[in-house]
């Protein structure tokens, strides 16, 4: 017989599969402008704020080379912006542009209407209760991982 963890590592393994082969997926939209790790990065820079490389690097895990060639690439697509650190030094940080912001919008819109209809026959209960399971999954990848990301704020 399968154990749990025999089928929670397959299932994970093909949620990440499905989610990056949707139709509507970020990297055939929008000419492939925003790809999933400007999605993962501006969302990073909503949820959280203003970040300098490093504090990327904190939470995503990838070395700031890596980190300094896709925010450029943000920041040349106008969809982010360096600003100097108002608490001094020679930090940079960036932000969303407000092209960022709108696009970003756009794509979140997008990937919510497609996750509403493939889940359009399961109550709201099962609903919510696979977002609390997931957000349970991910808090305990951060807390052994030690790079914890910031959640948005929910709407009063």
């Amino acid at each position: 017989m399968t154990s749990p963890i025999d089928r929670i590592e397959y299932e994970a393994m093909l949620f990440g599969r499905h989610l990056a082969m949707l139709p509507a997926g970020r990297s055939r939209r929008h000419g492939g402008l925003l790809d999933q790790s400007a999605y993962t990065l501006l969302s990073l820079l909503d949820a959280g704020g203003p970040a300098s490389l490093s504090e990327l690097a904190g939470a995503t895990g990838l070395d700031v080379s890596t980190l300094n060639r896709q925010t450029a690439a943000l920041r040349g697509a106008g969809l982010a912006e360096r600003f100097e650190d108002p608490e001094g030094g020679q930090a940079r940080k960036l932000r969303l542009s407000d092209d960022g912001r709108r696009l970003l919008t756009e794509e979140r819109e997008a990937s919510q209407v497609l996750l509403a209809e493939l889940l359009t026959d399961w109550p709201e209960q099962d609903q919510a209760k696979l977002a609390e399971l997931l957000a349970r999954y991910n808090r305990v990848i951060e807390e052994r991982s030690g790079r914890h990301w910031p959640r948005p704020v929910p709407e009063a």
